[in-house]
């Protein structure tokens, strides 16, 4: 299991992404995210079902800045969206990805 993850929701005129961290635990800048995946999510009644829809990514996205209810932070708090900076390899495929994306499918990026 991952230690982080991210999902990704949109990304902003500006170039930043909005993510909501999906982890036990804070984001902080500086950390590294080394694989991006899908997951298709649909309900049967009151369960939720998440299946992967592919192979994962490698990617090596370091977090270069958070903001968070207009504050700059140094973490995505966990349970929380921000708007966030990314720089490094697999940018372009997040954002291919994040453009290509139909409805009920979810992208996130993981860092262990």
């Amino acid at each position: 299991m991952h230690r982080l993850k991210l999902m990704v929701d949109r990304e902003l005129p500006d170039g930043r992404l909005v993510v909501i961290n999906n982890s036990r635990e804070n984001a902080p800048v500086g950390v590294v995210f080394t694989s991006l995946f899908a997951e298709d999510v649909s309900r049967a009644g009151e369960e939720f079902i998440h299946e992967r829809v592919g192979p994962s990514t490698p990617i090596a996205l370091t977090l270069e800045s958070v903001e968070w209810f207009r504050r700059s932070l140094h973490v995505v708090p966990f349970g929380h969206s921000a708007a966030v900076q990314l720089s490094g390899e697999g940018l372009a495929a997040l954002r291919t990805q994040l453009a290509a994306r139909v409805d009920g499918r979810f992208l996130f990026l993981c860092a262990d």
